[in-house]
């Protein structure tokens, strides 16, 4: 590659379905650091950097994303300046993660102003983020969780193969299910011993259970951690009396300097509309910003009919004193 240099092809999205895009919050840190590197060469001082990618759609608006993601996180560029060098390229707008036709889209603009707005709130410092636990957070057997802000975690739900093995009829198990449940049991023993000892090292205050129980709440209650339920069917939204509740109840740790952990069964869908209800009331973000922001802190971030629902209902949710992020309304 001539001096020096990188593969931007390196950085990879992991897929759900037909998402592509865009690329996590440690792949933005690896691709800044290792453009950093490339500047900082004696040899290569002279020399403009040349970013080049392939010509599909998908991989080029990918690449641009992170160029113009660095213009806006390290030196501190308006997402509209920092698009401007790519806006005459054919790019693709990203979609969601769902398996249904996608009707909701996103754009590199949106993604800009999510991670700008969460600049300027404080949520996105490249100078204090730890790629190494985001690295380690984001794989299942430590819990699979990632940062949204500060004081929110989003996760997927523990899953405890013997939980509620006592209301299943079958006393004679066959032996290989005997036995998957054994290797279940001692994953979710792993699991759970790290996902406490990361949210007590990390002050999480409450956790919020989305869908139907796969643990019993007490693993974390007997460690002092509050637990509330907040069930609605998986894909759907939520109620007004959930998303009420939620705020308040979330708000409360928040105001206070803890943090509060999220789930549903993936810590995705039901989990990312609560959590940006919460961005839009508090810090007036809006709702493609609060999507693209948290689908690069955790990829596949609020899905299908979920999109629309934020979408519409972002003016009902932001408040009135939002030039105030610290002040706090009834909702």
């Amino acid at each position: 590659m001539g001096k020096g240099g990188f593969e931007v092809q390196k950085y990879e999205y992991a897929r759900f379905y037909d998402d592509w895009g865009p690329l996590n919050m440690a792949m933005v840190w690896m691709f800044c650091d290792d453009v950093e590197r490339l500047m900082d060469r004696p040899d290569l001082r002279e020399h403009g950097i040349v970013l080049y990618t392939s010509s599909a759609p998908r991989r080029k608006t990918n690449a641009a994303t992170l160029a113009a993601l660095r213009s806006v996180l390290v030196y501190h560029l308006a997402p509209h300046d920092a698009f401007h060098p790519f806006s005459t390229l054919d790019v693709q707008p990203f979609r969601d993660a769902g398996y249904g036709r996608s009707d909701f889209f996103l754009s590199i603009q949106d993604v800009l102003y999510g991670a700008w707005r969460a600049q300027t709130l404080g949520f996105a410092d490249l100078a204090t983020f730890d790629v190494d636990e985001y690295l380690y957070s984001e794989q299942p057997q430590n819990g699979d969780w990632n940062w949204i802000t500060p004081s929110f975690i989003a996760f997927a739900s523990p899953n405890d193969p013997s939980y509620g093995l006592e209301a299943q009829t079958s006393p004679a198990r066959s032996t290989k299910a005997k036995a998957n449940s054994v290797a279940g049991a001692r994953a979710f023993h792993q699991r759970k011993q790290n996902l406490l000892s990361d949210f007590r090292k990390r002050n999480v205050q409450l956790v919020v259970r989305l869908n139907n129980p796969l643990y019993d709440k007490d693993i974390f209650e007997d460690v002092g951690i509050a637990h509330i339920d907040l069930y609605f069917d998986d894909g759907s939204n939520p109620s007004t009396a959930i998303l009420r509740e939620f705020i308040q109840r979330a708000d409360a740790v928040v105001e206070r300097g803890g943090v509060v952990a999220v789930h549903c069964k993936a810590g995705l869908g039901r989990t990312g509309v609560l959590i940006g209800a919460y961005l839009i009331w508090k810090y007036g973000f809006n709702a493609p910003e609060a999507i693209a922001w948290m689908r690069v802190q955790r990829p596949g971030c609020v899905v299908g009919p979920q999109q629309q629902f934020v979408y519409e209902q972002c003016i009902d949710w932001v408040r009135p004193d939002i030039s105030s992020p610290t002040r706090t309304r009834r909702l």
